[in-house]
């Protein structure tokens, strides 16, 4: 029980830690994607055991590292999020068939879009795929493993509600619980795959 309190507070500081720095190095905007990307990095560490604490330096070298290379896949990300929004919003009024039939394509279109970026740092991070791979290979990843995918969404709706409803927590801890569970699902599926997982490895 000590035992168990105990991982639970470390991984709490951790979260809080990571969450923290990331929103430092999120204030100015255009940064926030390399921010994210090495907020990732910082997870990906602590995932495998490489660090047992989340740590600026390691944070700082890898946002470093990964500005010029995170905008790629961040910015392909905004903007076809960006304009699956805006189709729904400019559909969302419409009421001919023709019009259903579009909402319906593009609602599921961003269905396999968001599967697609719930694996999608870490997946680059481990293989530096370009953003198009990336997106592919993780869509991949969440259609193999259809029951990890369910409860990704299931973690990133319970992330949601905390910010609606316990706002304050909810921003301590938002971006680094969505890491959190982005890497471990990411591992747990990529591990399942002997000749990628040795790729990464290698």
């Amino acid at each position: 029980m000590r035992r168990s309190l105990m991982f639970i507070m470390e991984w709490l500081w951790r979260l809080l830690y990571l969450n923290a720095i990331w929103l430092l190095f999120s204030l100015p905007i255009f940064t926030i994607i390399p921010a994210t990307a090495a907020m990732f990095g910082v997870m990906d560490r602590l995932v495998r055991e490489d660090d047992d604490e989340p740590d600026f330096k390691v944070f700082f070298r890898e946002f470093k590292r990964l500005f010029l290379k995170s905008y790629p896949l961040g910015l392909s990300i905004v903007i076809i999020g960006g304009l699956l929004v805006l189709d729904l919003m400019i559909l969302r009024n419409a009421i001919s068939d023709k019009a259903e039939i579009i909402r319906v394509a593009v609602l599921a279109i961003s269905l396999l879009f968001l599967i697609a970026i719930s694996y999608s740092f870490p997946v680059f991070l481990r293989y530096e795929f370009p953003w198009y791979k990336t997106l592919f290979f993780s869509f991949m990843l969440g259609v193999r493993r259809p029951v990890v995918t369910f409860l990704i969404s299931c973690g990133f709706l319970l992330i949601i509600l905390l910010l609606l409803f316990v706002t304050g927590i909810g921003i301590l801890l938002f971006a680094s619980l969505i890491a959190l569970i982005s890497t471990t699902s990411a591992h747990y599926i990529i591990n399942s795959l002997p000749k990628l997982s040795s790729q990464g490895a290698a």
